[in-house]
């Protein structure tokens, strides 16, 4: 057997703003961010590193906080802040202000804090002491009538702010307690990242959390040796770290030809045959950053591909689910079947030579083109947008081993 690829992943950056924001309101102190960190943990840091000389400082005039186009820092610092004495303006760009979070706006008000609305962000004046009820009050009808808690962000800010360190397992499962959250998807704190956020706040070291690689980046490496016959890589640092919730798409990965194996190391990811891949169904509902990856894969190899559970992608860095249904029609037929599923119909043509794509200023967007790469030229426009989850990613060397088309019919 051929020695494998070494591929170097990201730290995982839902793991490790999380530890920061835990860290800092436990005792005050910044965790160390590295030059190789995705943009959106420095974006983190940078914040929390202004909002403690701003703290230390005791400044009476307004400090502004812009997390540009980071979704979890809006989140988790709108919460941060408004239990952190001072005045403070979060901002970021234009679309990132265009993102859902009234729910957490009005629930964060609900305990007494102070936000306001503004044209260019939202005015805090940050408060030391907030009600910060018991736990049974977390859920969706805290916040209006009819809540887009599409997000398991805006309980994670609020885990984190009031210190509820409660096993999120036991937590009340009836879906009559949670507005618009369906019975056949479970309670929204089954969500892998409320269950994470729950994971890290329990434990007394967050040291051993943050050696842990990215899985939404590595899933672009399982998608890339399923198309490439004889693919050998090792993807350094990964593991089955019983936290990021997309690792649950591996079995989904084996049953299509992949070997993957986990060592001391990381994880060796091996193609083992090529098959005739029948009609998918995936929900990714919980995870939804793989979206992208899966259905540009579906288009490659091809087979025919349902994506449940994405009536939020159009909520994200960019409209996700209307840029899959326009880019991708180009190449087979996308049938919408609702706000919430779509279907991929298995591509029956060839490729083209050359594509060339926007990025839609969405990183998401530069992983899955570049899978494009295994068939012939790709140009994609603002490919460094790809820095906000994966600085080292190498737009150029993933242009390896090019295949023919596998399995066109």
């Amino acid at each position: 057997m051929s020695f494998p690829v070494p591929i170097t992943l990201p730290r995982s950056k839902s793991i490790v703003i999380r530890c920061l924001i835990i860290n800092y309101l436990k005792d005050g102190t910044l965790l160390p961010v590295f030059e190789e960190d995705p943009n959106d943990i420095k974006v983190v840091y940078n914040a929390l590193e202004t909002i403690d000389k701003q703290k230390k400082r005791k400044a009476a005039e307004e400090t502004v906080i812009d997390v540009q186009d980071c979704g979890t820092a809006y989140r988790f610092l709108m919460a941060l802040l408004a239990v952190t004495p001072g005045k403070w303006l979060l901002t970021g760009t234009s679309r990132l202000l265009e993102r859902p979070i009234l729910p957490l706006v009005h629930f964060l008000n609900a305990k007494g804090a102070c936000i306001e609305k503004m044209k260019i962000g939202w005015r805090i004046k940050g408060l030391a002491f907030m009600d910060s009820s018991s736990e049974s009050e977390l859920h969706p009808s805290m916040a209006e009538p009819q809540p887009n808690w599409g997000t398991s962000q805006y309980i994670s800010a609020i885990m984190m702010v009031f210190g509820i360190r409660y096993a999120v397992s036991a937590a009340p499962k009836s879906p009559s307690n949670f507005e618009g959250v369906p019975e056949e998807r479970g309670s929204l704190y089954e969500n892998p990242y409320i269950q994470m956020t729950a994971t890290i706040l329990n434990a007394d070291d967050h040291s051993g959390f943050l050696h842990f690689t990215d899985w939404s980046a590595a899933v672009f490496w399982l998608a890339k040796a399923l198309l490439v016959p004889n693919a050998h890589y090792f993807l350094k640092d990964l593991h089955f770290d019983g936290l990021q919730g997309d690792a649950e798409i591996v079995s989904w990965f084996e049953k299509c030809g992949l070997g993957i194996i986990e060592n001391n190391n990381g994880i060796e990811v091996i193609h083992n045959s090529c098959v005739d891949i029948s009609e998918q169904e995936v929900d990714v509902t919980h995870i939804p950053d793989l979206a992208m990856n899966l259905a540009v894969l579906s288009v490659c190899y091809p087979f025919q591909l349902t994506l449940s559970g994405v009536k939020n992608l159009n909520l994200k860095e960019s409209n996700r689910l209307d840029i899959i249904e326009k880019e991708l029609s180009k190449f087979t037929k996308i049938e919408k079947h609702s706000e919430d599923s779509i279907t991929i119909h298995k591509r029956t043509g060839e490729l083209p030579k050359v594509f060339h794509f926007d990025s839609y200023n969405d990183h998401r967007f530069v992983m899955a083109w570049s899978l494009f790469k295994n068939f012939g030229k790709v140009i994609i426009e603002n490919s460094e947008c790809i820095k906000k989850s994966y600085p080292t990613f190498d737009f150029f060397e993933t242009n390896c081993n090019t295949p023919s088309n596998l399995l066109t019919s």
